[in-house]
């Protein structure tokens, strides 16, 4: 989970919340809400400076779960309600399916790849950086 890894890895690194704070360009209060789990980044910016400064892919530092999370956010954001009701409705399906252990992680991983390719489909050009997949 994103929060648990953000905090080891400050941690390990020898940084306050501060200090990271300042390398990843938010607030002390932010950083805060990461590691307790209330918020996730909602500029993929910053979470590219945080999987850069610490050297690792985005992957590693985003989880499956996570990505949902930000991707229901985002789509809270900017979605009319039916369109809003539907995308939930297909998420609440999708975890579902995931937390039931019923796919192996490279089952999720190519059921991951594949959503991927069908949202390039439609148009829309947004994907993960190259990062995410390390």
């Amino acid at each position: 989970m994103f929060s648990e890894t953000l905090k080891d890895l400050r941690r390990t690194h020898g940084l306050t919340q501060r200090e990271l704070a300042d390398i990843i360009g938010v607030t002390l209060r932010t950083v805060q809400n990461y590691e307790s789990g209330r918020q996730m980044p909602k500029n993929e910016k910053v979470l590219l400076r945080i999987s850069s400064y610490f050297g690792i892919p985005l992957r590693r530092l985003v989880s499956s779960d996570d990505y949902y999370r930000l991707l229901r956010a985002e789509a809270r954001r900017d979605l009319k309600e039916d369109e809003r009701k539907e995308l939930y409705r297909i998420l609440q399906t999708l975890t579902a399916l995931f937390a039931g252990g019923a796919l192996s992680q490279s089952d999720k991983d190519l059921f991951l790849e594949a959503v991927q390719e069908l949202y390039q489909e439609t148009g829309e050009p947004e994907e993960l950086p190259e990062e995410y997949y390390g």
